[in-house]
């Protein structure tokens, strides 16, 4: 049977996790699925509980140990060898609503759009829904759009371009080279943005496939973690910047919008970790240098106003993020914003 999906499981040491989303794969449409988990390296028992159910499903599951290369070497290696049409990620501490999973392949067997969206659902530790990713009214379910209809800004699909979301025909990523980079995280914000200006058809389904665990220690998202590693989020960020800067003379006007989305999202991304450490003068340039970029396009900066604003106010007083003052200011400036909308 010819595979309609390939789900990317990178794997490092998620050992406590793996089996819970390896069992929410087991849809009744299986057979049309291939889950790839690829051992990152792992130094406790995620190979082992891998291959455990690599036995028991040899049709729908398959391990691939390698040496440790971070999550972008695992979605190279499960590109490779992927046999899907289709192809997308699922971390292996995140889970698939099984039923909404099933109900999503039935669709996809009749479904030839290039970029395909479905609902996120983002839970706690004790599976409690803390947020949902979906699409605004505007946007049709089912309805196929031509790149031209589907500008994610003017439909409102703002804050919504993440790989929890996307899925995409395997051989328009293979046409296009796709290649992540190694060694550092933050790298699903390239496999969202690279393919956007090669996609022509466009296609919503709302059910909440995705299962995103919030809470995770250690997880990328944490302040914590993010401050450690503010200069990956950069990395990622000034590749994109650049493949984006050299071709928007070309590109029409709903793939840039689409495009700035996906900066923006990061540019609050990095913003967050770099106001938090007022001690640190090689990161007071980096924003700086950061303004500079995205001062240079209208549109981005437009995006990132609020933002902006925060880094106008650290120049004029030296107050980060945190400071009850630049918090107060921020605020003030949101409230401002929305009254100027209205009229």
């Amino acid at each position: 049977m010819n595979k309609l999906l390939t789900l990317a499981v990178p794997t490092y040491n998620m050992e406590k996790y793996l089996a819970r989303c390896l069992d929410s794969v087991l849809c009744g449409n299986r057979d049309y699925l291939e889950v790839i988990v690829v051992n990152d390296g792992s130094k406790d028992r995620s190979s082992e509980i891998g291959h455990e159910y690599e036995a028991k499903y040899p049709n729908v599951i398959r391990v691939i140990d390698k040496e440790n290369g971070n999550y972008g070497s695992c979605v190279n290696r499960a590109l490779a060898e992927a046999t899907g049409k289709y192809f997308r990620m699922l971390d292996a501490d995140d889970w698939c609503d099984t039923e909404a999973l099933n109900q999503w392949v039935e669709y996809l067997k009749a479904c030839d759009a290039d970029m395909v969206l479905t609902v996120a659902e983002d839970r706690d530790d004790e599976g409690q829904l803390i947020q949902t990713l979906a699409a605004p009214r505007a946007v049709q379910e089912r309805k196929v759009y031509t790149i031209d209809e589907f500008d994610g800004i003017k439909l409102g699909y703002n804050k919504l371009f993440c790989s929890h979301i996307i899925t995409y025909k395997t051989s328009i990523l293979r046409e296009i080279g796709l290649q992540l980079q190694h060694g550092i995280s933050y790298t699903d914000n390239e496999y969202v943005f690279f393919p956007l200006d090669h996609v022509q058809t466009i296609i919503y389904y709302n059910l909440p496939v995705y299962q995103y665990f919030v809470g995770r220690e250690g997880q990328t998202t944490q302040p914590e973690i993010l401050m450690k590693q503010a200069e990956q989020i950069l990395q990622v960020f000034k590749r994109l910047y650049d493949y984006y800067n050299l071709n928007k003379i070309s590109l029409p006007e709903a793939v840039l919008n689409n495009q700035r989305i996906v900066l923006s999202e990061m540019l609050n991304w990095i913003y967050s970790p770099l106001f938090r450490d007022p001690a640190s003068e090689g990161k007071k340039n980096r924003l700086m240098q950061l303004e500079s970029i995205v001062r240079s396009d209208a549109a981005i900066y437009a995006m990132t106003g609020n933002r902006q604003a925060m880094l106008s106010f650290f120049r004029k007083t030296g107050l980060y993020i945190d400071s009850c003052w630049a918090k107060a200011y921020k605020h003030l400036y949101r409230i401002l914003s929305a009254i100027r909308r209205l009229f």
